[in-house]
């Protein structure tokens, strides 16, 4: 067996690799105004994608690929600048965060907007994401409590130290490669003897 270093590797091996990608996902049902966002880090272009939907008619049963309208998602690419301002919201010194990008001669807009809220006496997340296309805006609600915030302020900050290099993906996915198939070869003399 013969292991690649991670000079080695050629350019469809890396791209395998990448295919795995960091994630974050919360899914909200409601009777009839439910949603869905998903966070995703994106190792190749060194952001962060999220996408939402809305929720389609009424709630169906859990698992149903069909709740949600994702054919008519909103996709938002988050940067270093807009987790900058998330970190002022997830720090507590601010209660409003509002990402805006706007696609200039296109008359495109997408604004990422969070809001800190007291909801029953507890302290909740109301993210707002909308996009205006051709002068019609479509926007996707949903409320994330403490626990949700808190999952999404590591994601953030875990994919911004990779933004900025601190992490090496190549040589981690080449070590992870390495020990999957280190732990297959013991696997198999396991079972062989």
């Amino acid at each position: 067996m013969s292991e690649q270093t991670t000079d080695e590797m050629t350019e469809p091996t890396t791209k395998k690799l990448f295919r795995r990608k960091p994630f974050y996902n919360i899914y909200k049902p409601l009777q009839e105004d439910g949603a869905a966002i998903q966070f995703s880090y994106d190792f190749l272009k060194k952001s962060i994608f999220l996408e939402a939907a809305k929720q389609k008619g009424v709630k169906l049963e859990i698992g149903s690929k069909e709740q949600f309208d994702w054919d008519n998602k909103i996709v938002f690419k988050i940067g270093t600048a807009d987790i900058a301002q998330m970190l002022l919201l997830f720090s507590g010194r601010e209660k409003v965060v509002k990402c805006l990008h706007s696609q200039q001669g296109t008359g495109r807009t997408g604004v990422l907007e969070i809001n800190q809220k007291i909801y029953k006496e507890k302290l909740t997340f109301q993210l707002t994401l909308s996009r205006t296309a051709n002068g019609a805006t479509t926007r996707v609600n949903m409320y994330l409590s403490q626990q949700e915030m808190g999952v999404l302020a590591h994601f953030m900050r875990d994919s911004l130290s990779r933004m900025l290099g601190f992490v090496d993906e190549t040589f981690m996915e080449y070590k992870l490669n390495a020990l999957t198939k280190a732990v297959e070869a013991l696997t198999e003399q396991l079972t062989e003897g």
